[in-house]
């Protein structure tokens, strides 16, 4: 029992688009090889959720749900987390203006640096420049938890999919990620598969699941996603 309450939840986003030549492509970021959890790895945006993203007032300032984006009917908070640390780590904040008008990466910069550097919370970004958190942008794509043998810290992690919108970019925190691009999946697998990638299991299992779909709308309106907890990863 004490094993399973130190289990920390988390999010992560995957990002996608399509690219100009045919296909679609992801952005995968690297880890210092500093970092306690999963040095060096190749993963996507996330990280723990905080407490300030089960804020309730952060529900005035979030977009309708579809009840397909969320079919294991998660609180918002996973939401909010999956939300905050794009922005954090990677300068994506899927969020309109009053106008309704998505706003950009480099709009935000000021804020975001407050957030990192804990002046600021989450919320008071959202309400301070009166945005909508485009929650209806992200769709659930699975659930799984780190297992004993690759991490004496463990993460239950919900994934995310977001369709970039077209003209964003992400701009790095440089403080999180050495290094971090856009790829397609297949290459990706490939320098996995070569070993010159790090990667667990989900991160692996997620480009899989990409690498089938040659557009991102298609990917956004399948069921697919990295899938449930294995029996190894419940154990």
């Amino acid at each position: 029992m004490q094993e399973q309450e130190m289990i920390v939840q988390a999010a992560t986003t995957i990002f996608v688009r399509d690219k100009k030549e045919g296909g679609l492509e992801t952005y995968l970021t690297k880890r210092p090889d500093t970092m306690r959890f999963l040095p060096g790895h190749y993963v996507f945006p996330g990280g723990t959720m905080d407490e300030s993203d089960q804020d309730p007032r952060l529900a005035a300032h979030a977009a309708p749900i579809a009840s397909e984006q969320n079919p294991d009917k998660l609180p918002l908070a996973y939401w909010m987390t999956a939300l905050r640390e794009s922005f954090e780590e990677a300068g994506i904040l899927l969020a309109r203006d009053p106008s309704g008008r998505l706003v950009n990466p480099e709009e935000l910069q000021e804020q975001r640096e407050k957030l990192l550097q804990g002046e600021v919370s989450f919320y008071e970004v959202i309400a301070g420049s009166n945005l909508q958190l485009a929650t209806d942008l992200l769709r659930y794509f699975g659930h799984r938890i780190t297992p004993r043998r690759v991490s004496k810290r463990r993460f239950e992690t919900r994934f995310f999919l977001m369709v970039l919108p077209d003209g964003m970019e992400p701009i790095p925190h440089t403080g999180e990620i050495v290094a971090a691009g856009w790829t397609d999946a297949a290459t990706a697998l490939e320098k996995w598969s070569s070993g010159d990638y790090q990667m667990v299991p989900p991160t692996v299992q997620a480009l899989r699941t990409l690498d089938r779909f040659q557009e991102a709308q298609s990917l956004w309106s399948s069921t697919e996603g990295v899938g449930k907890p294995t029996l190894e990863e419940l154990a």
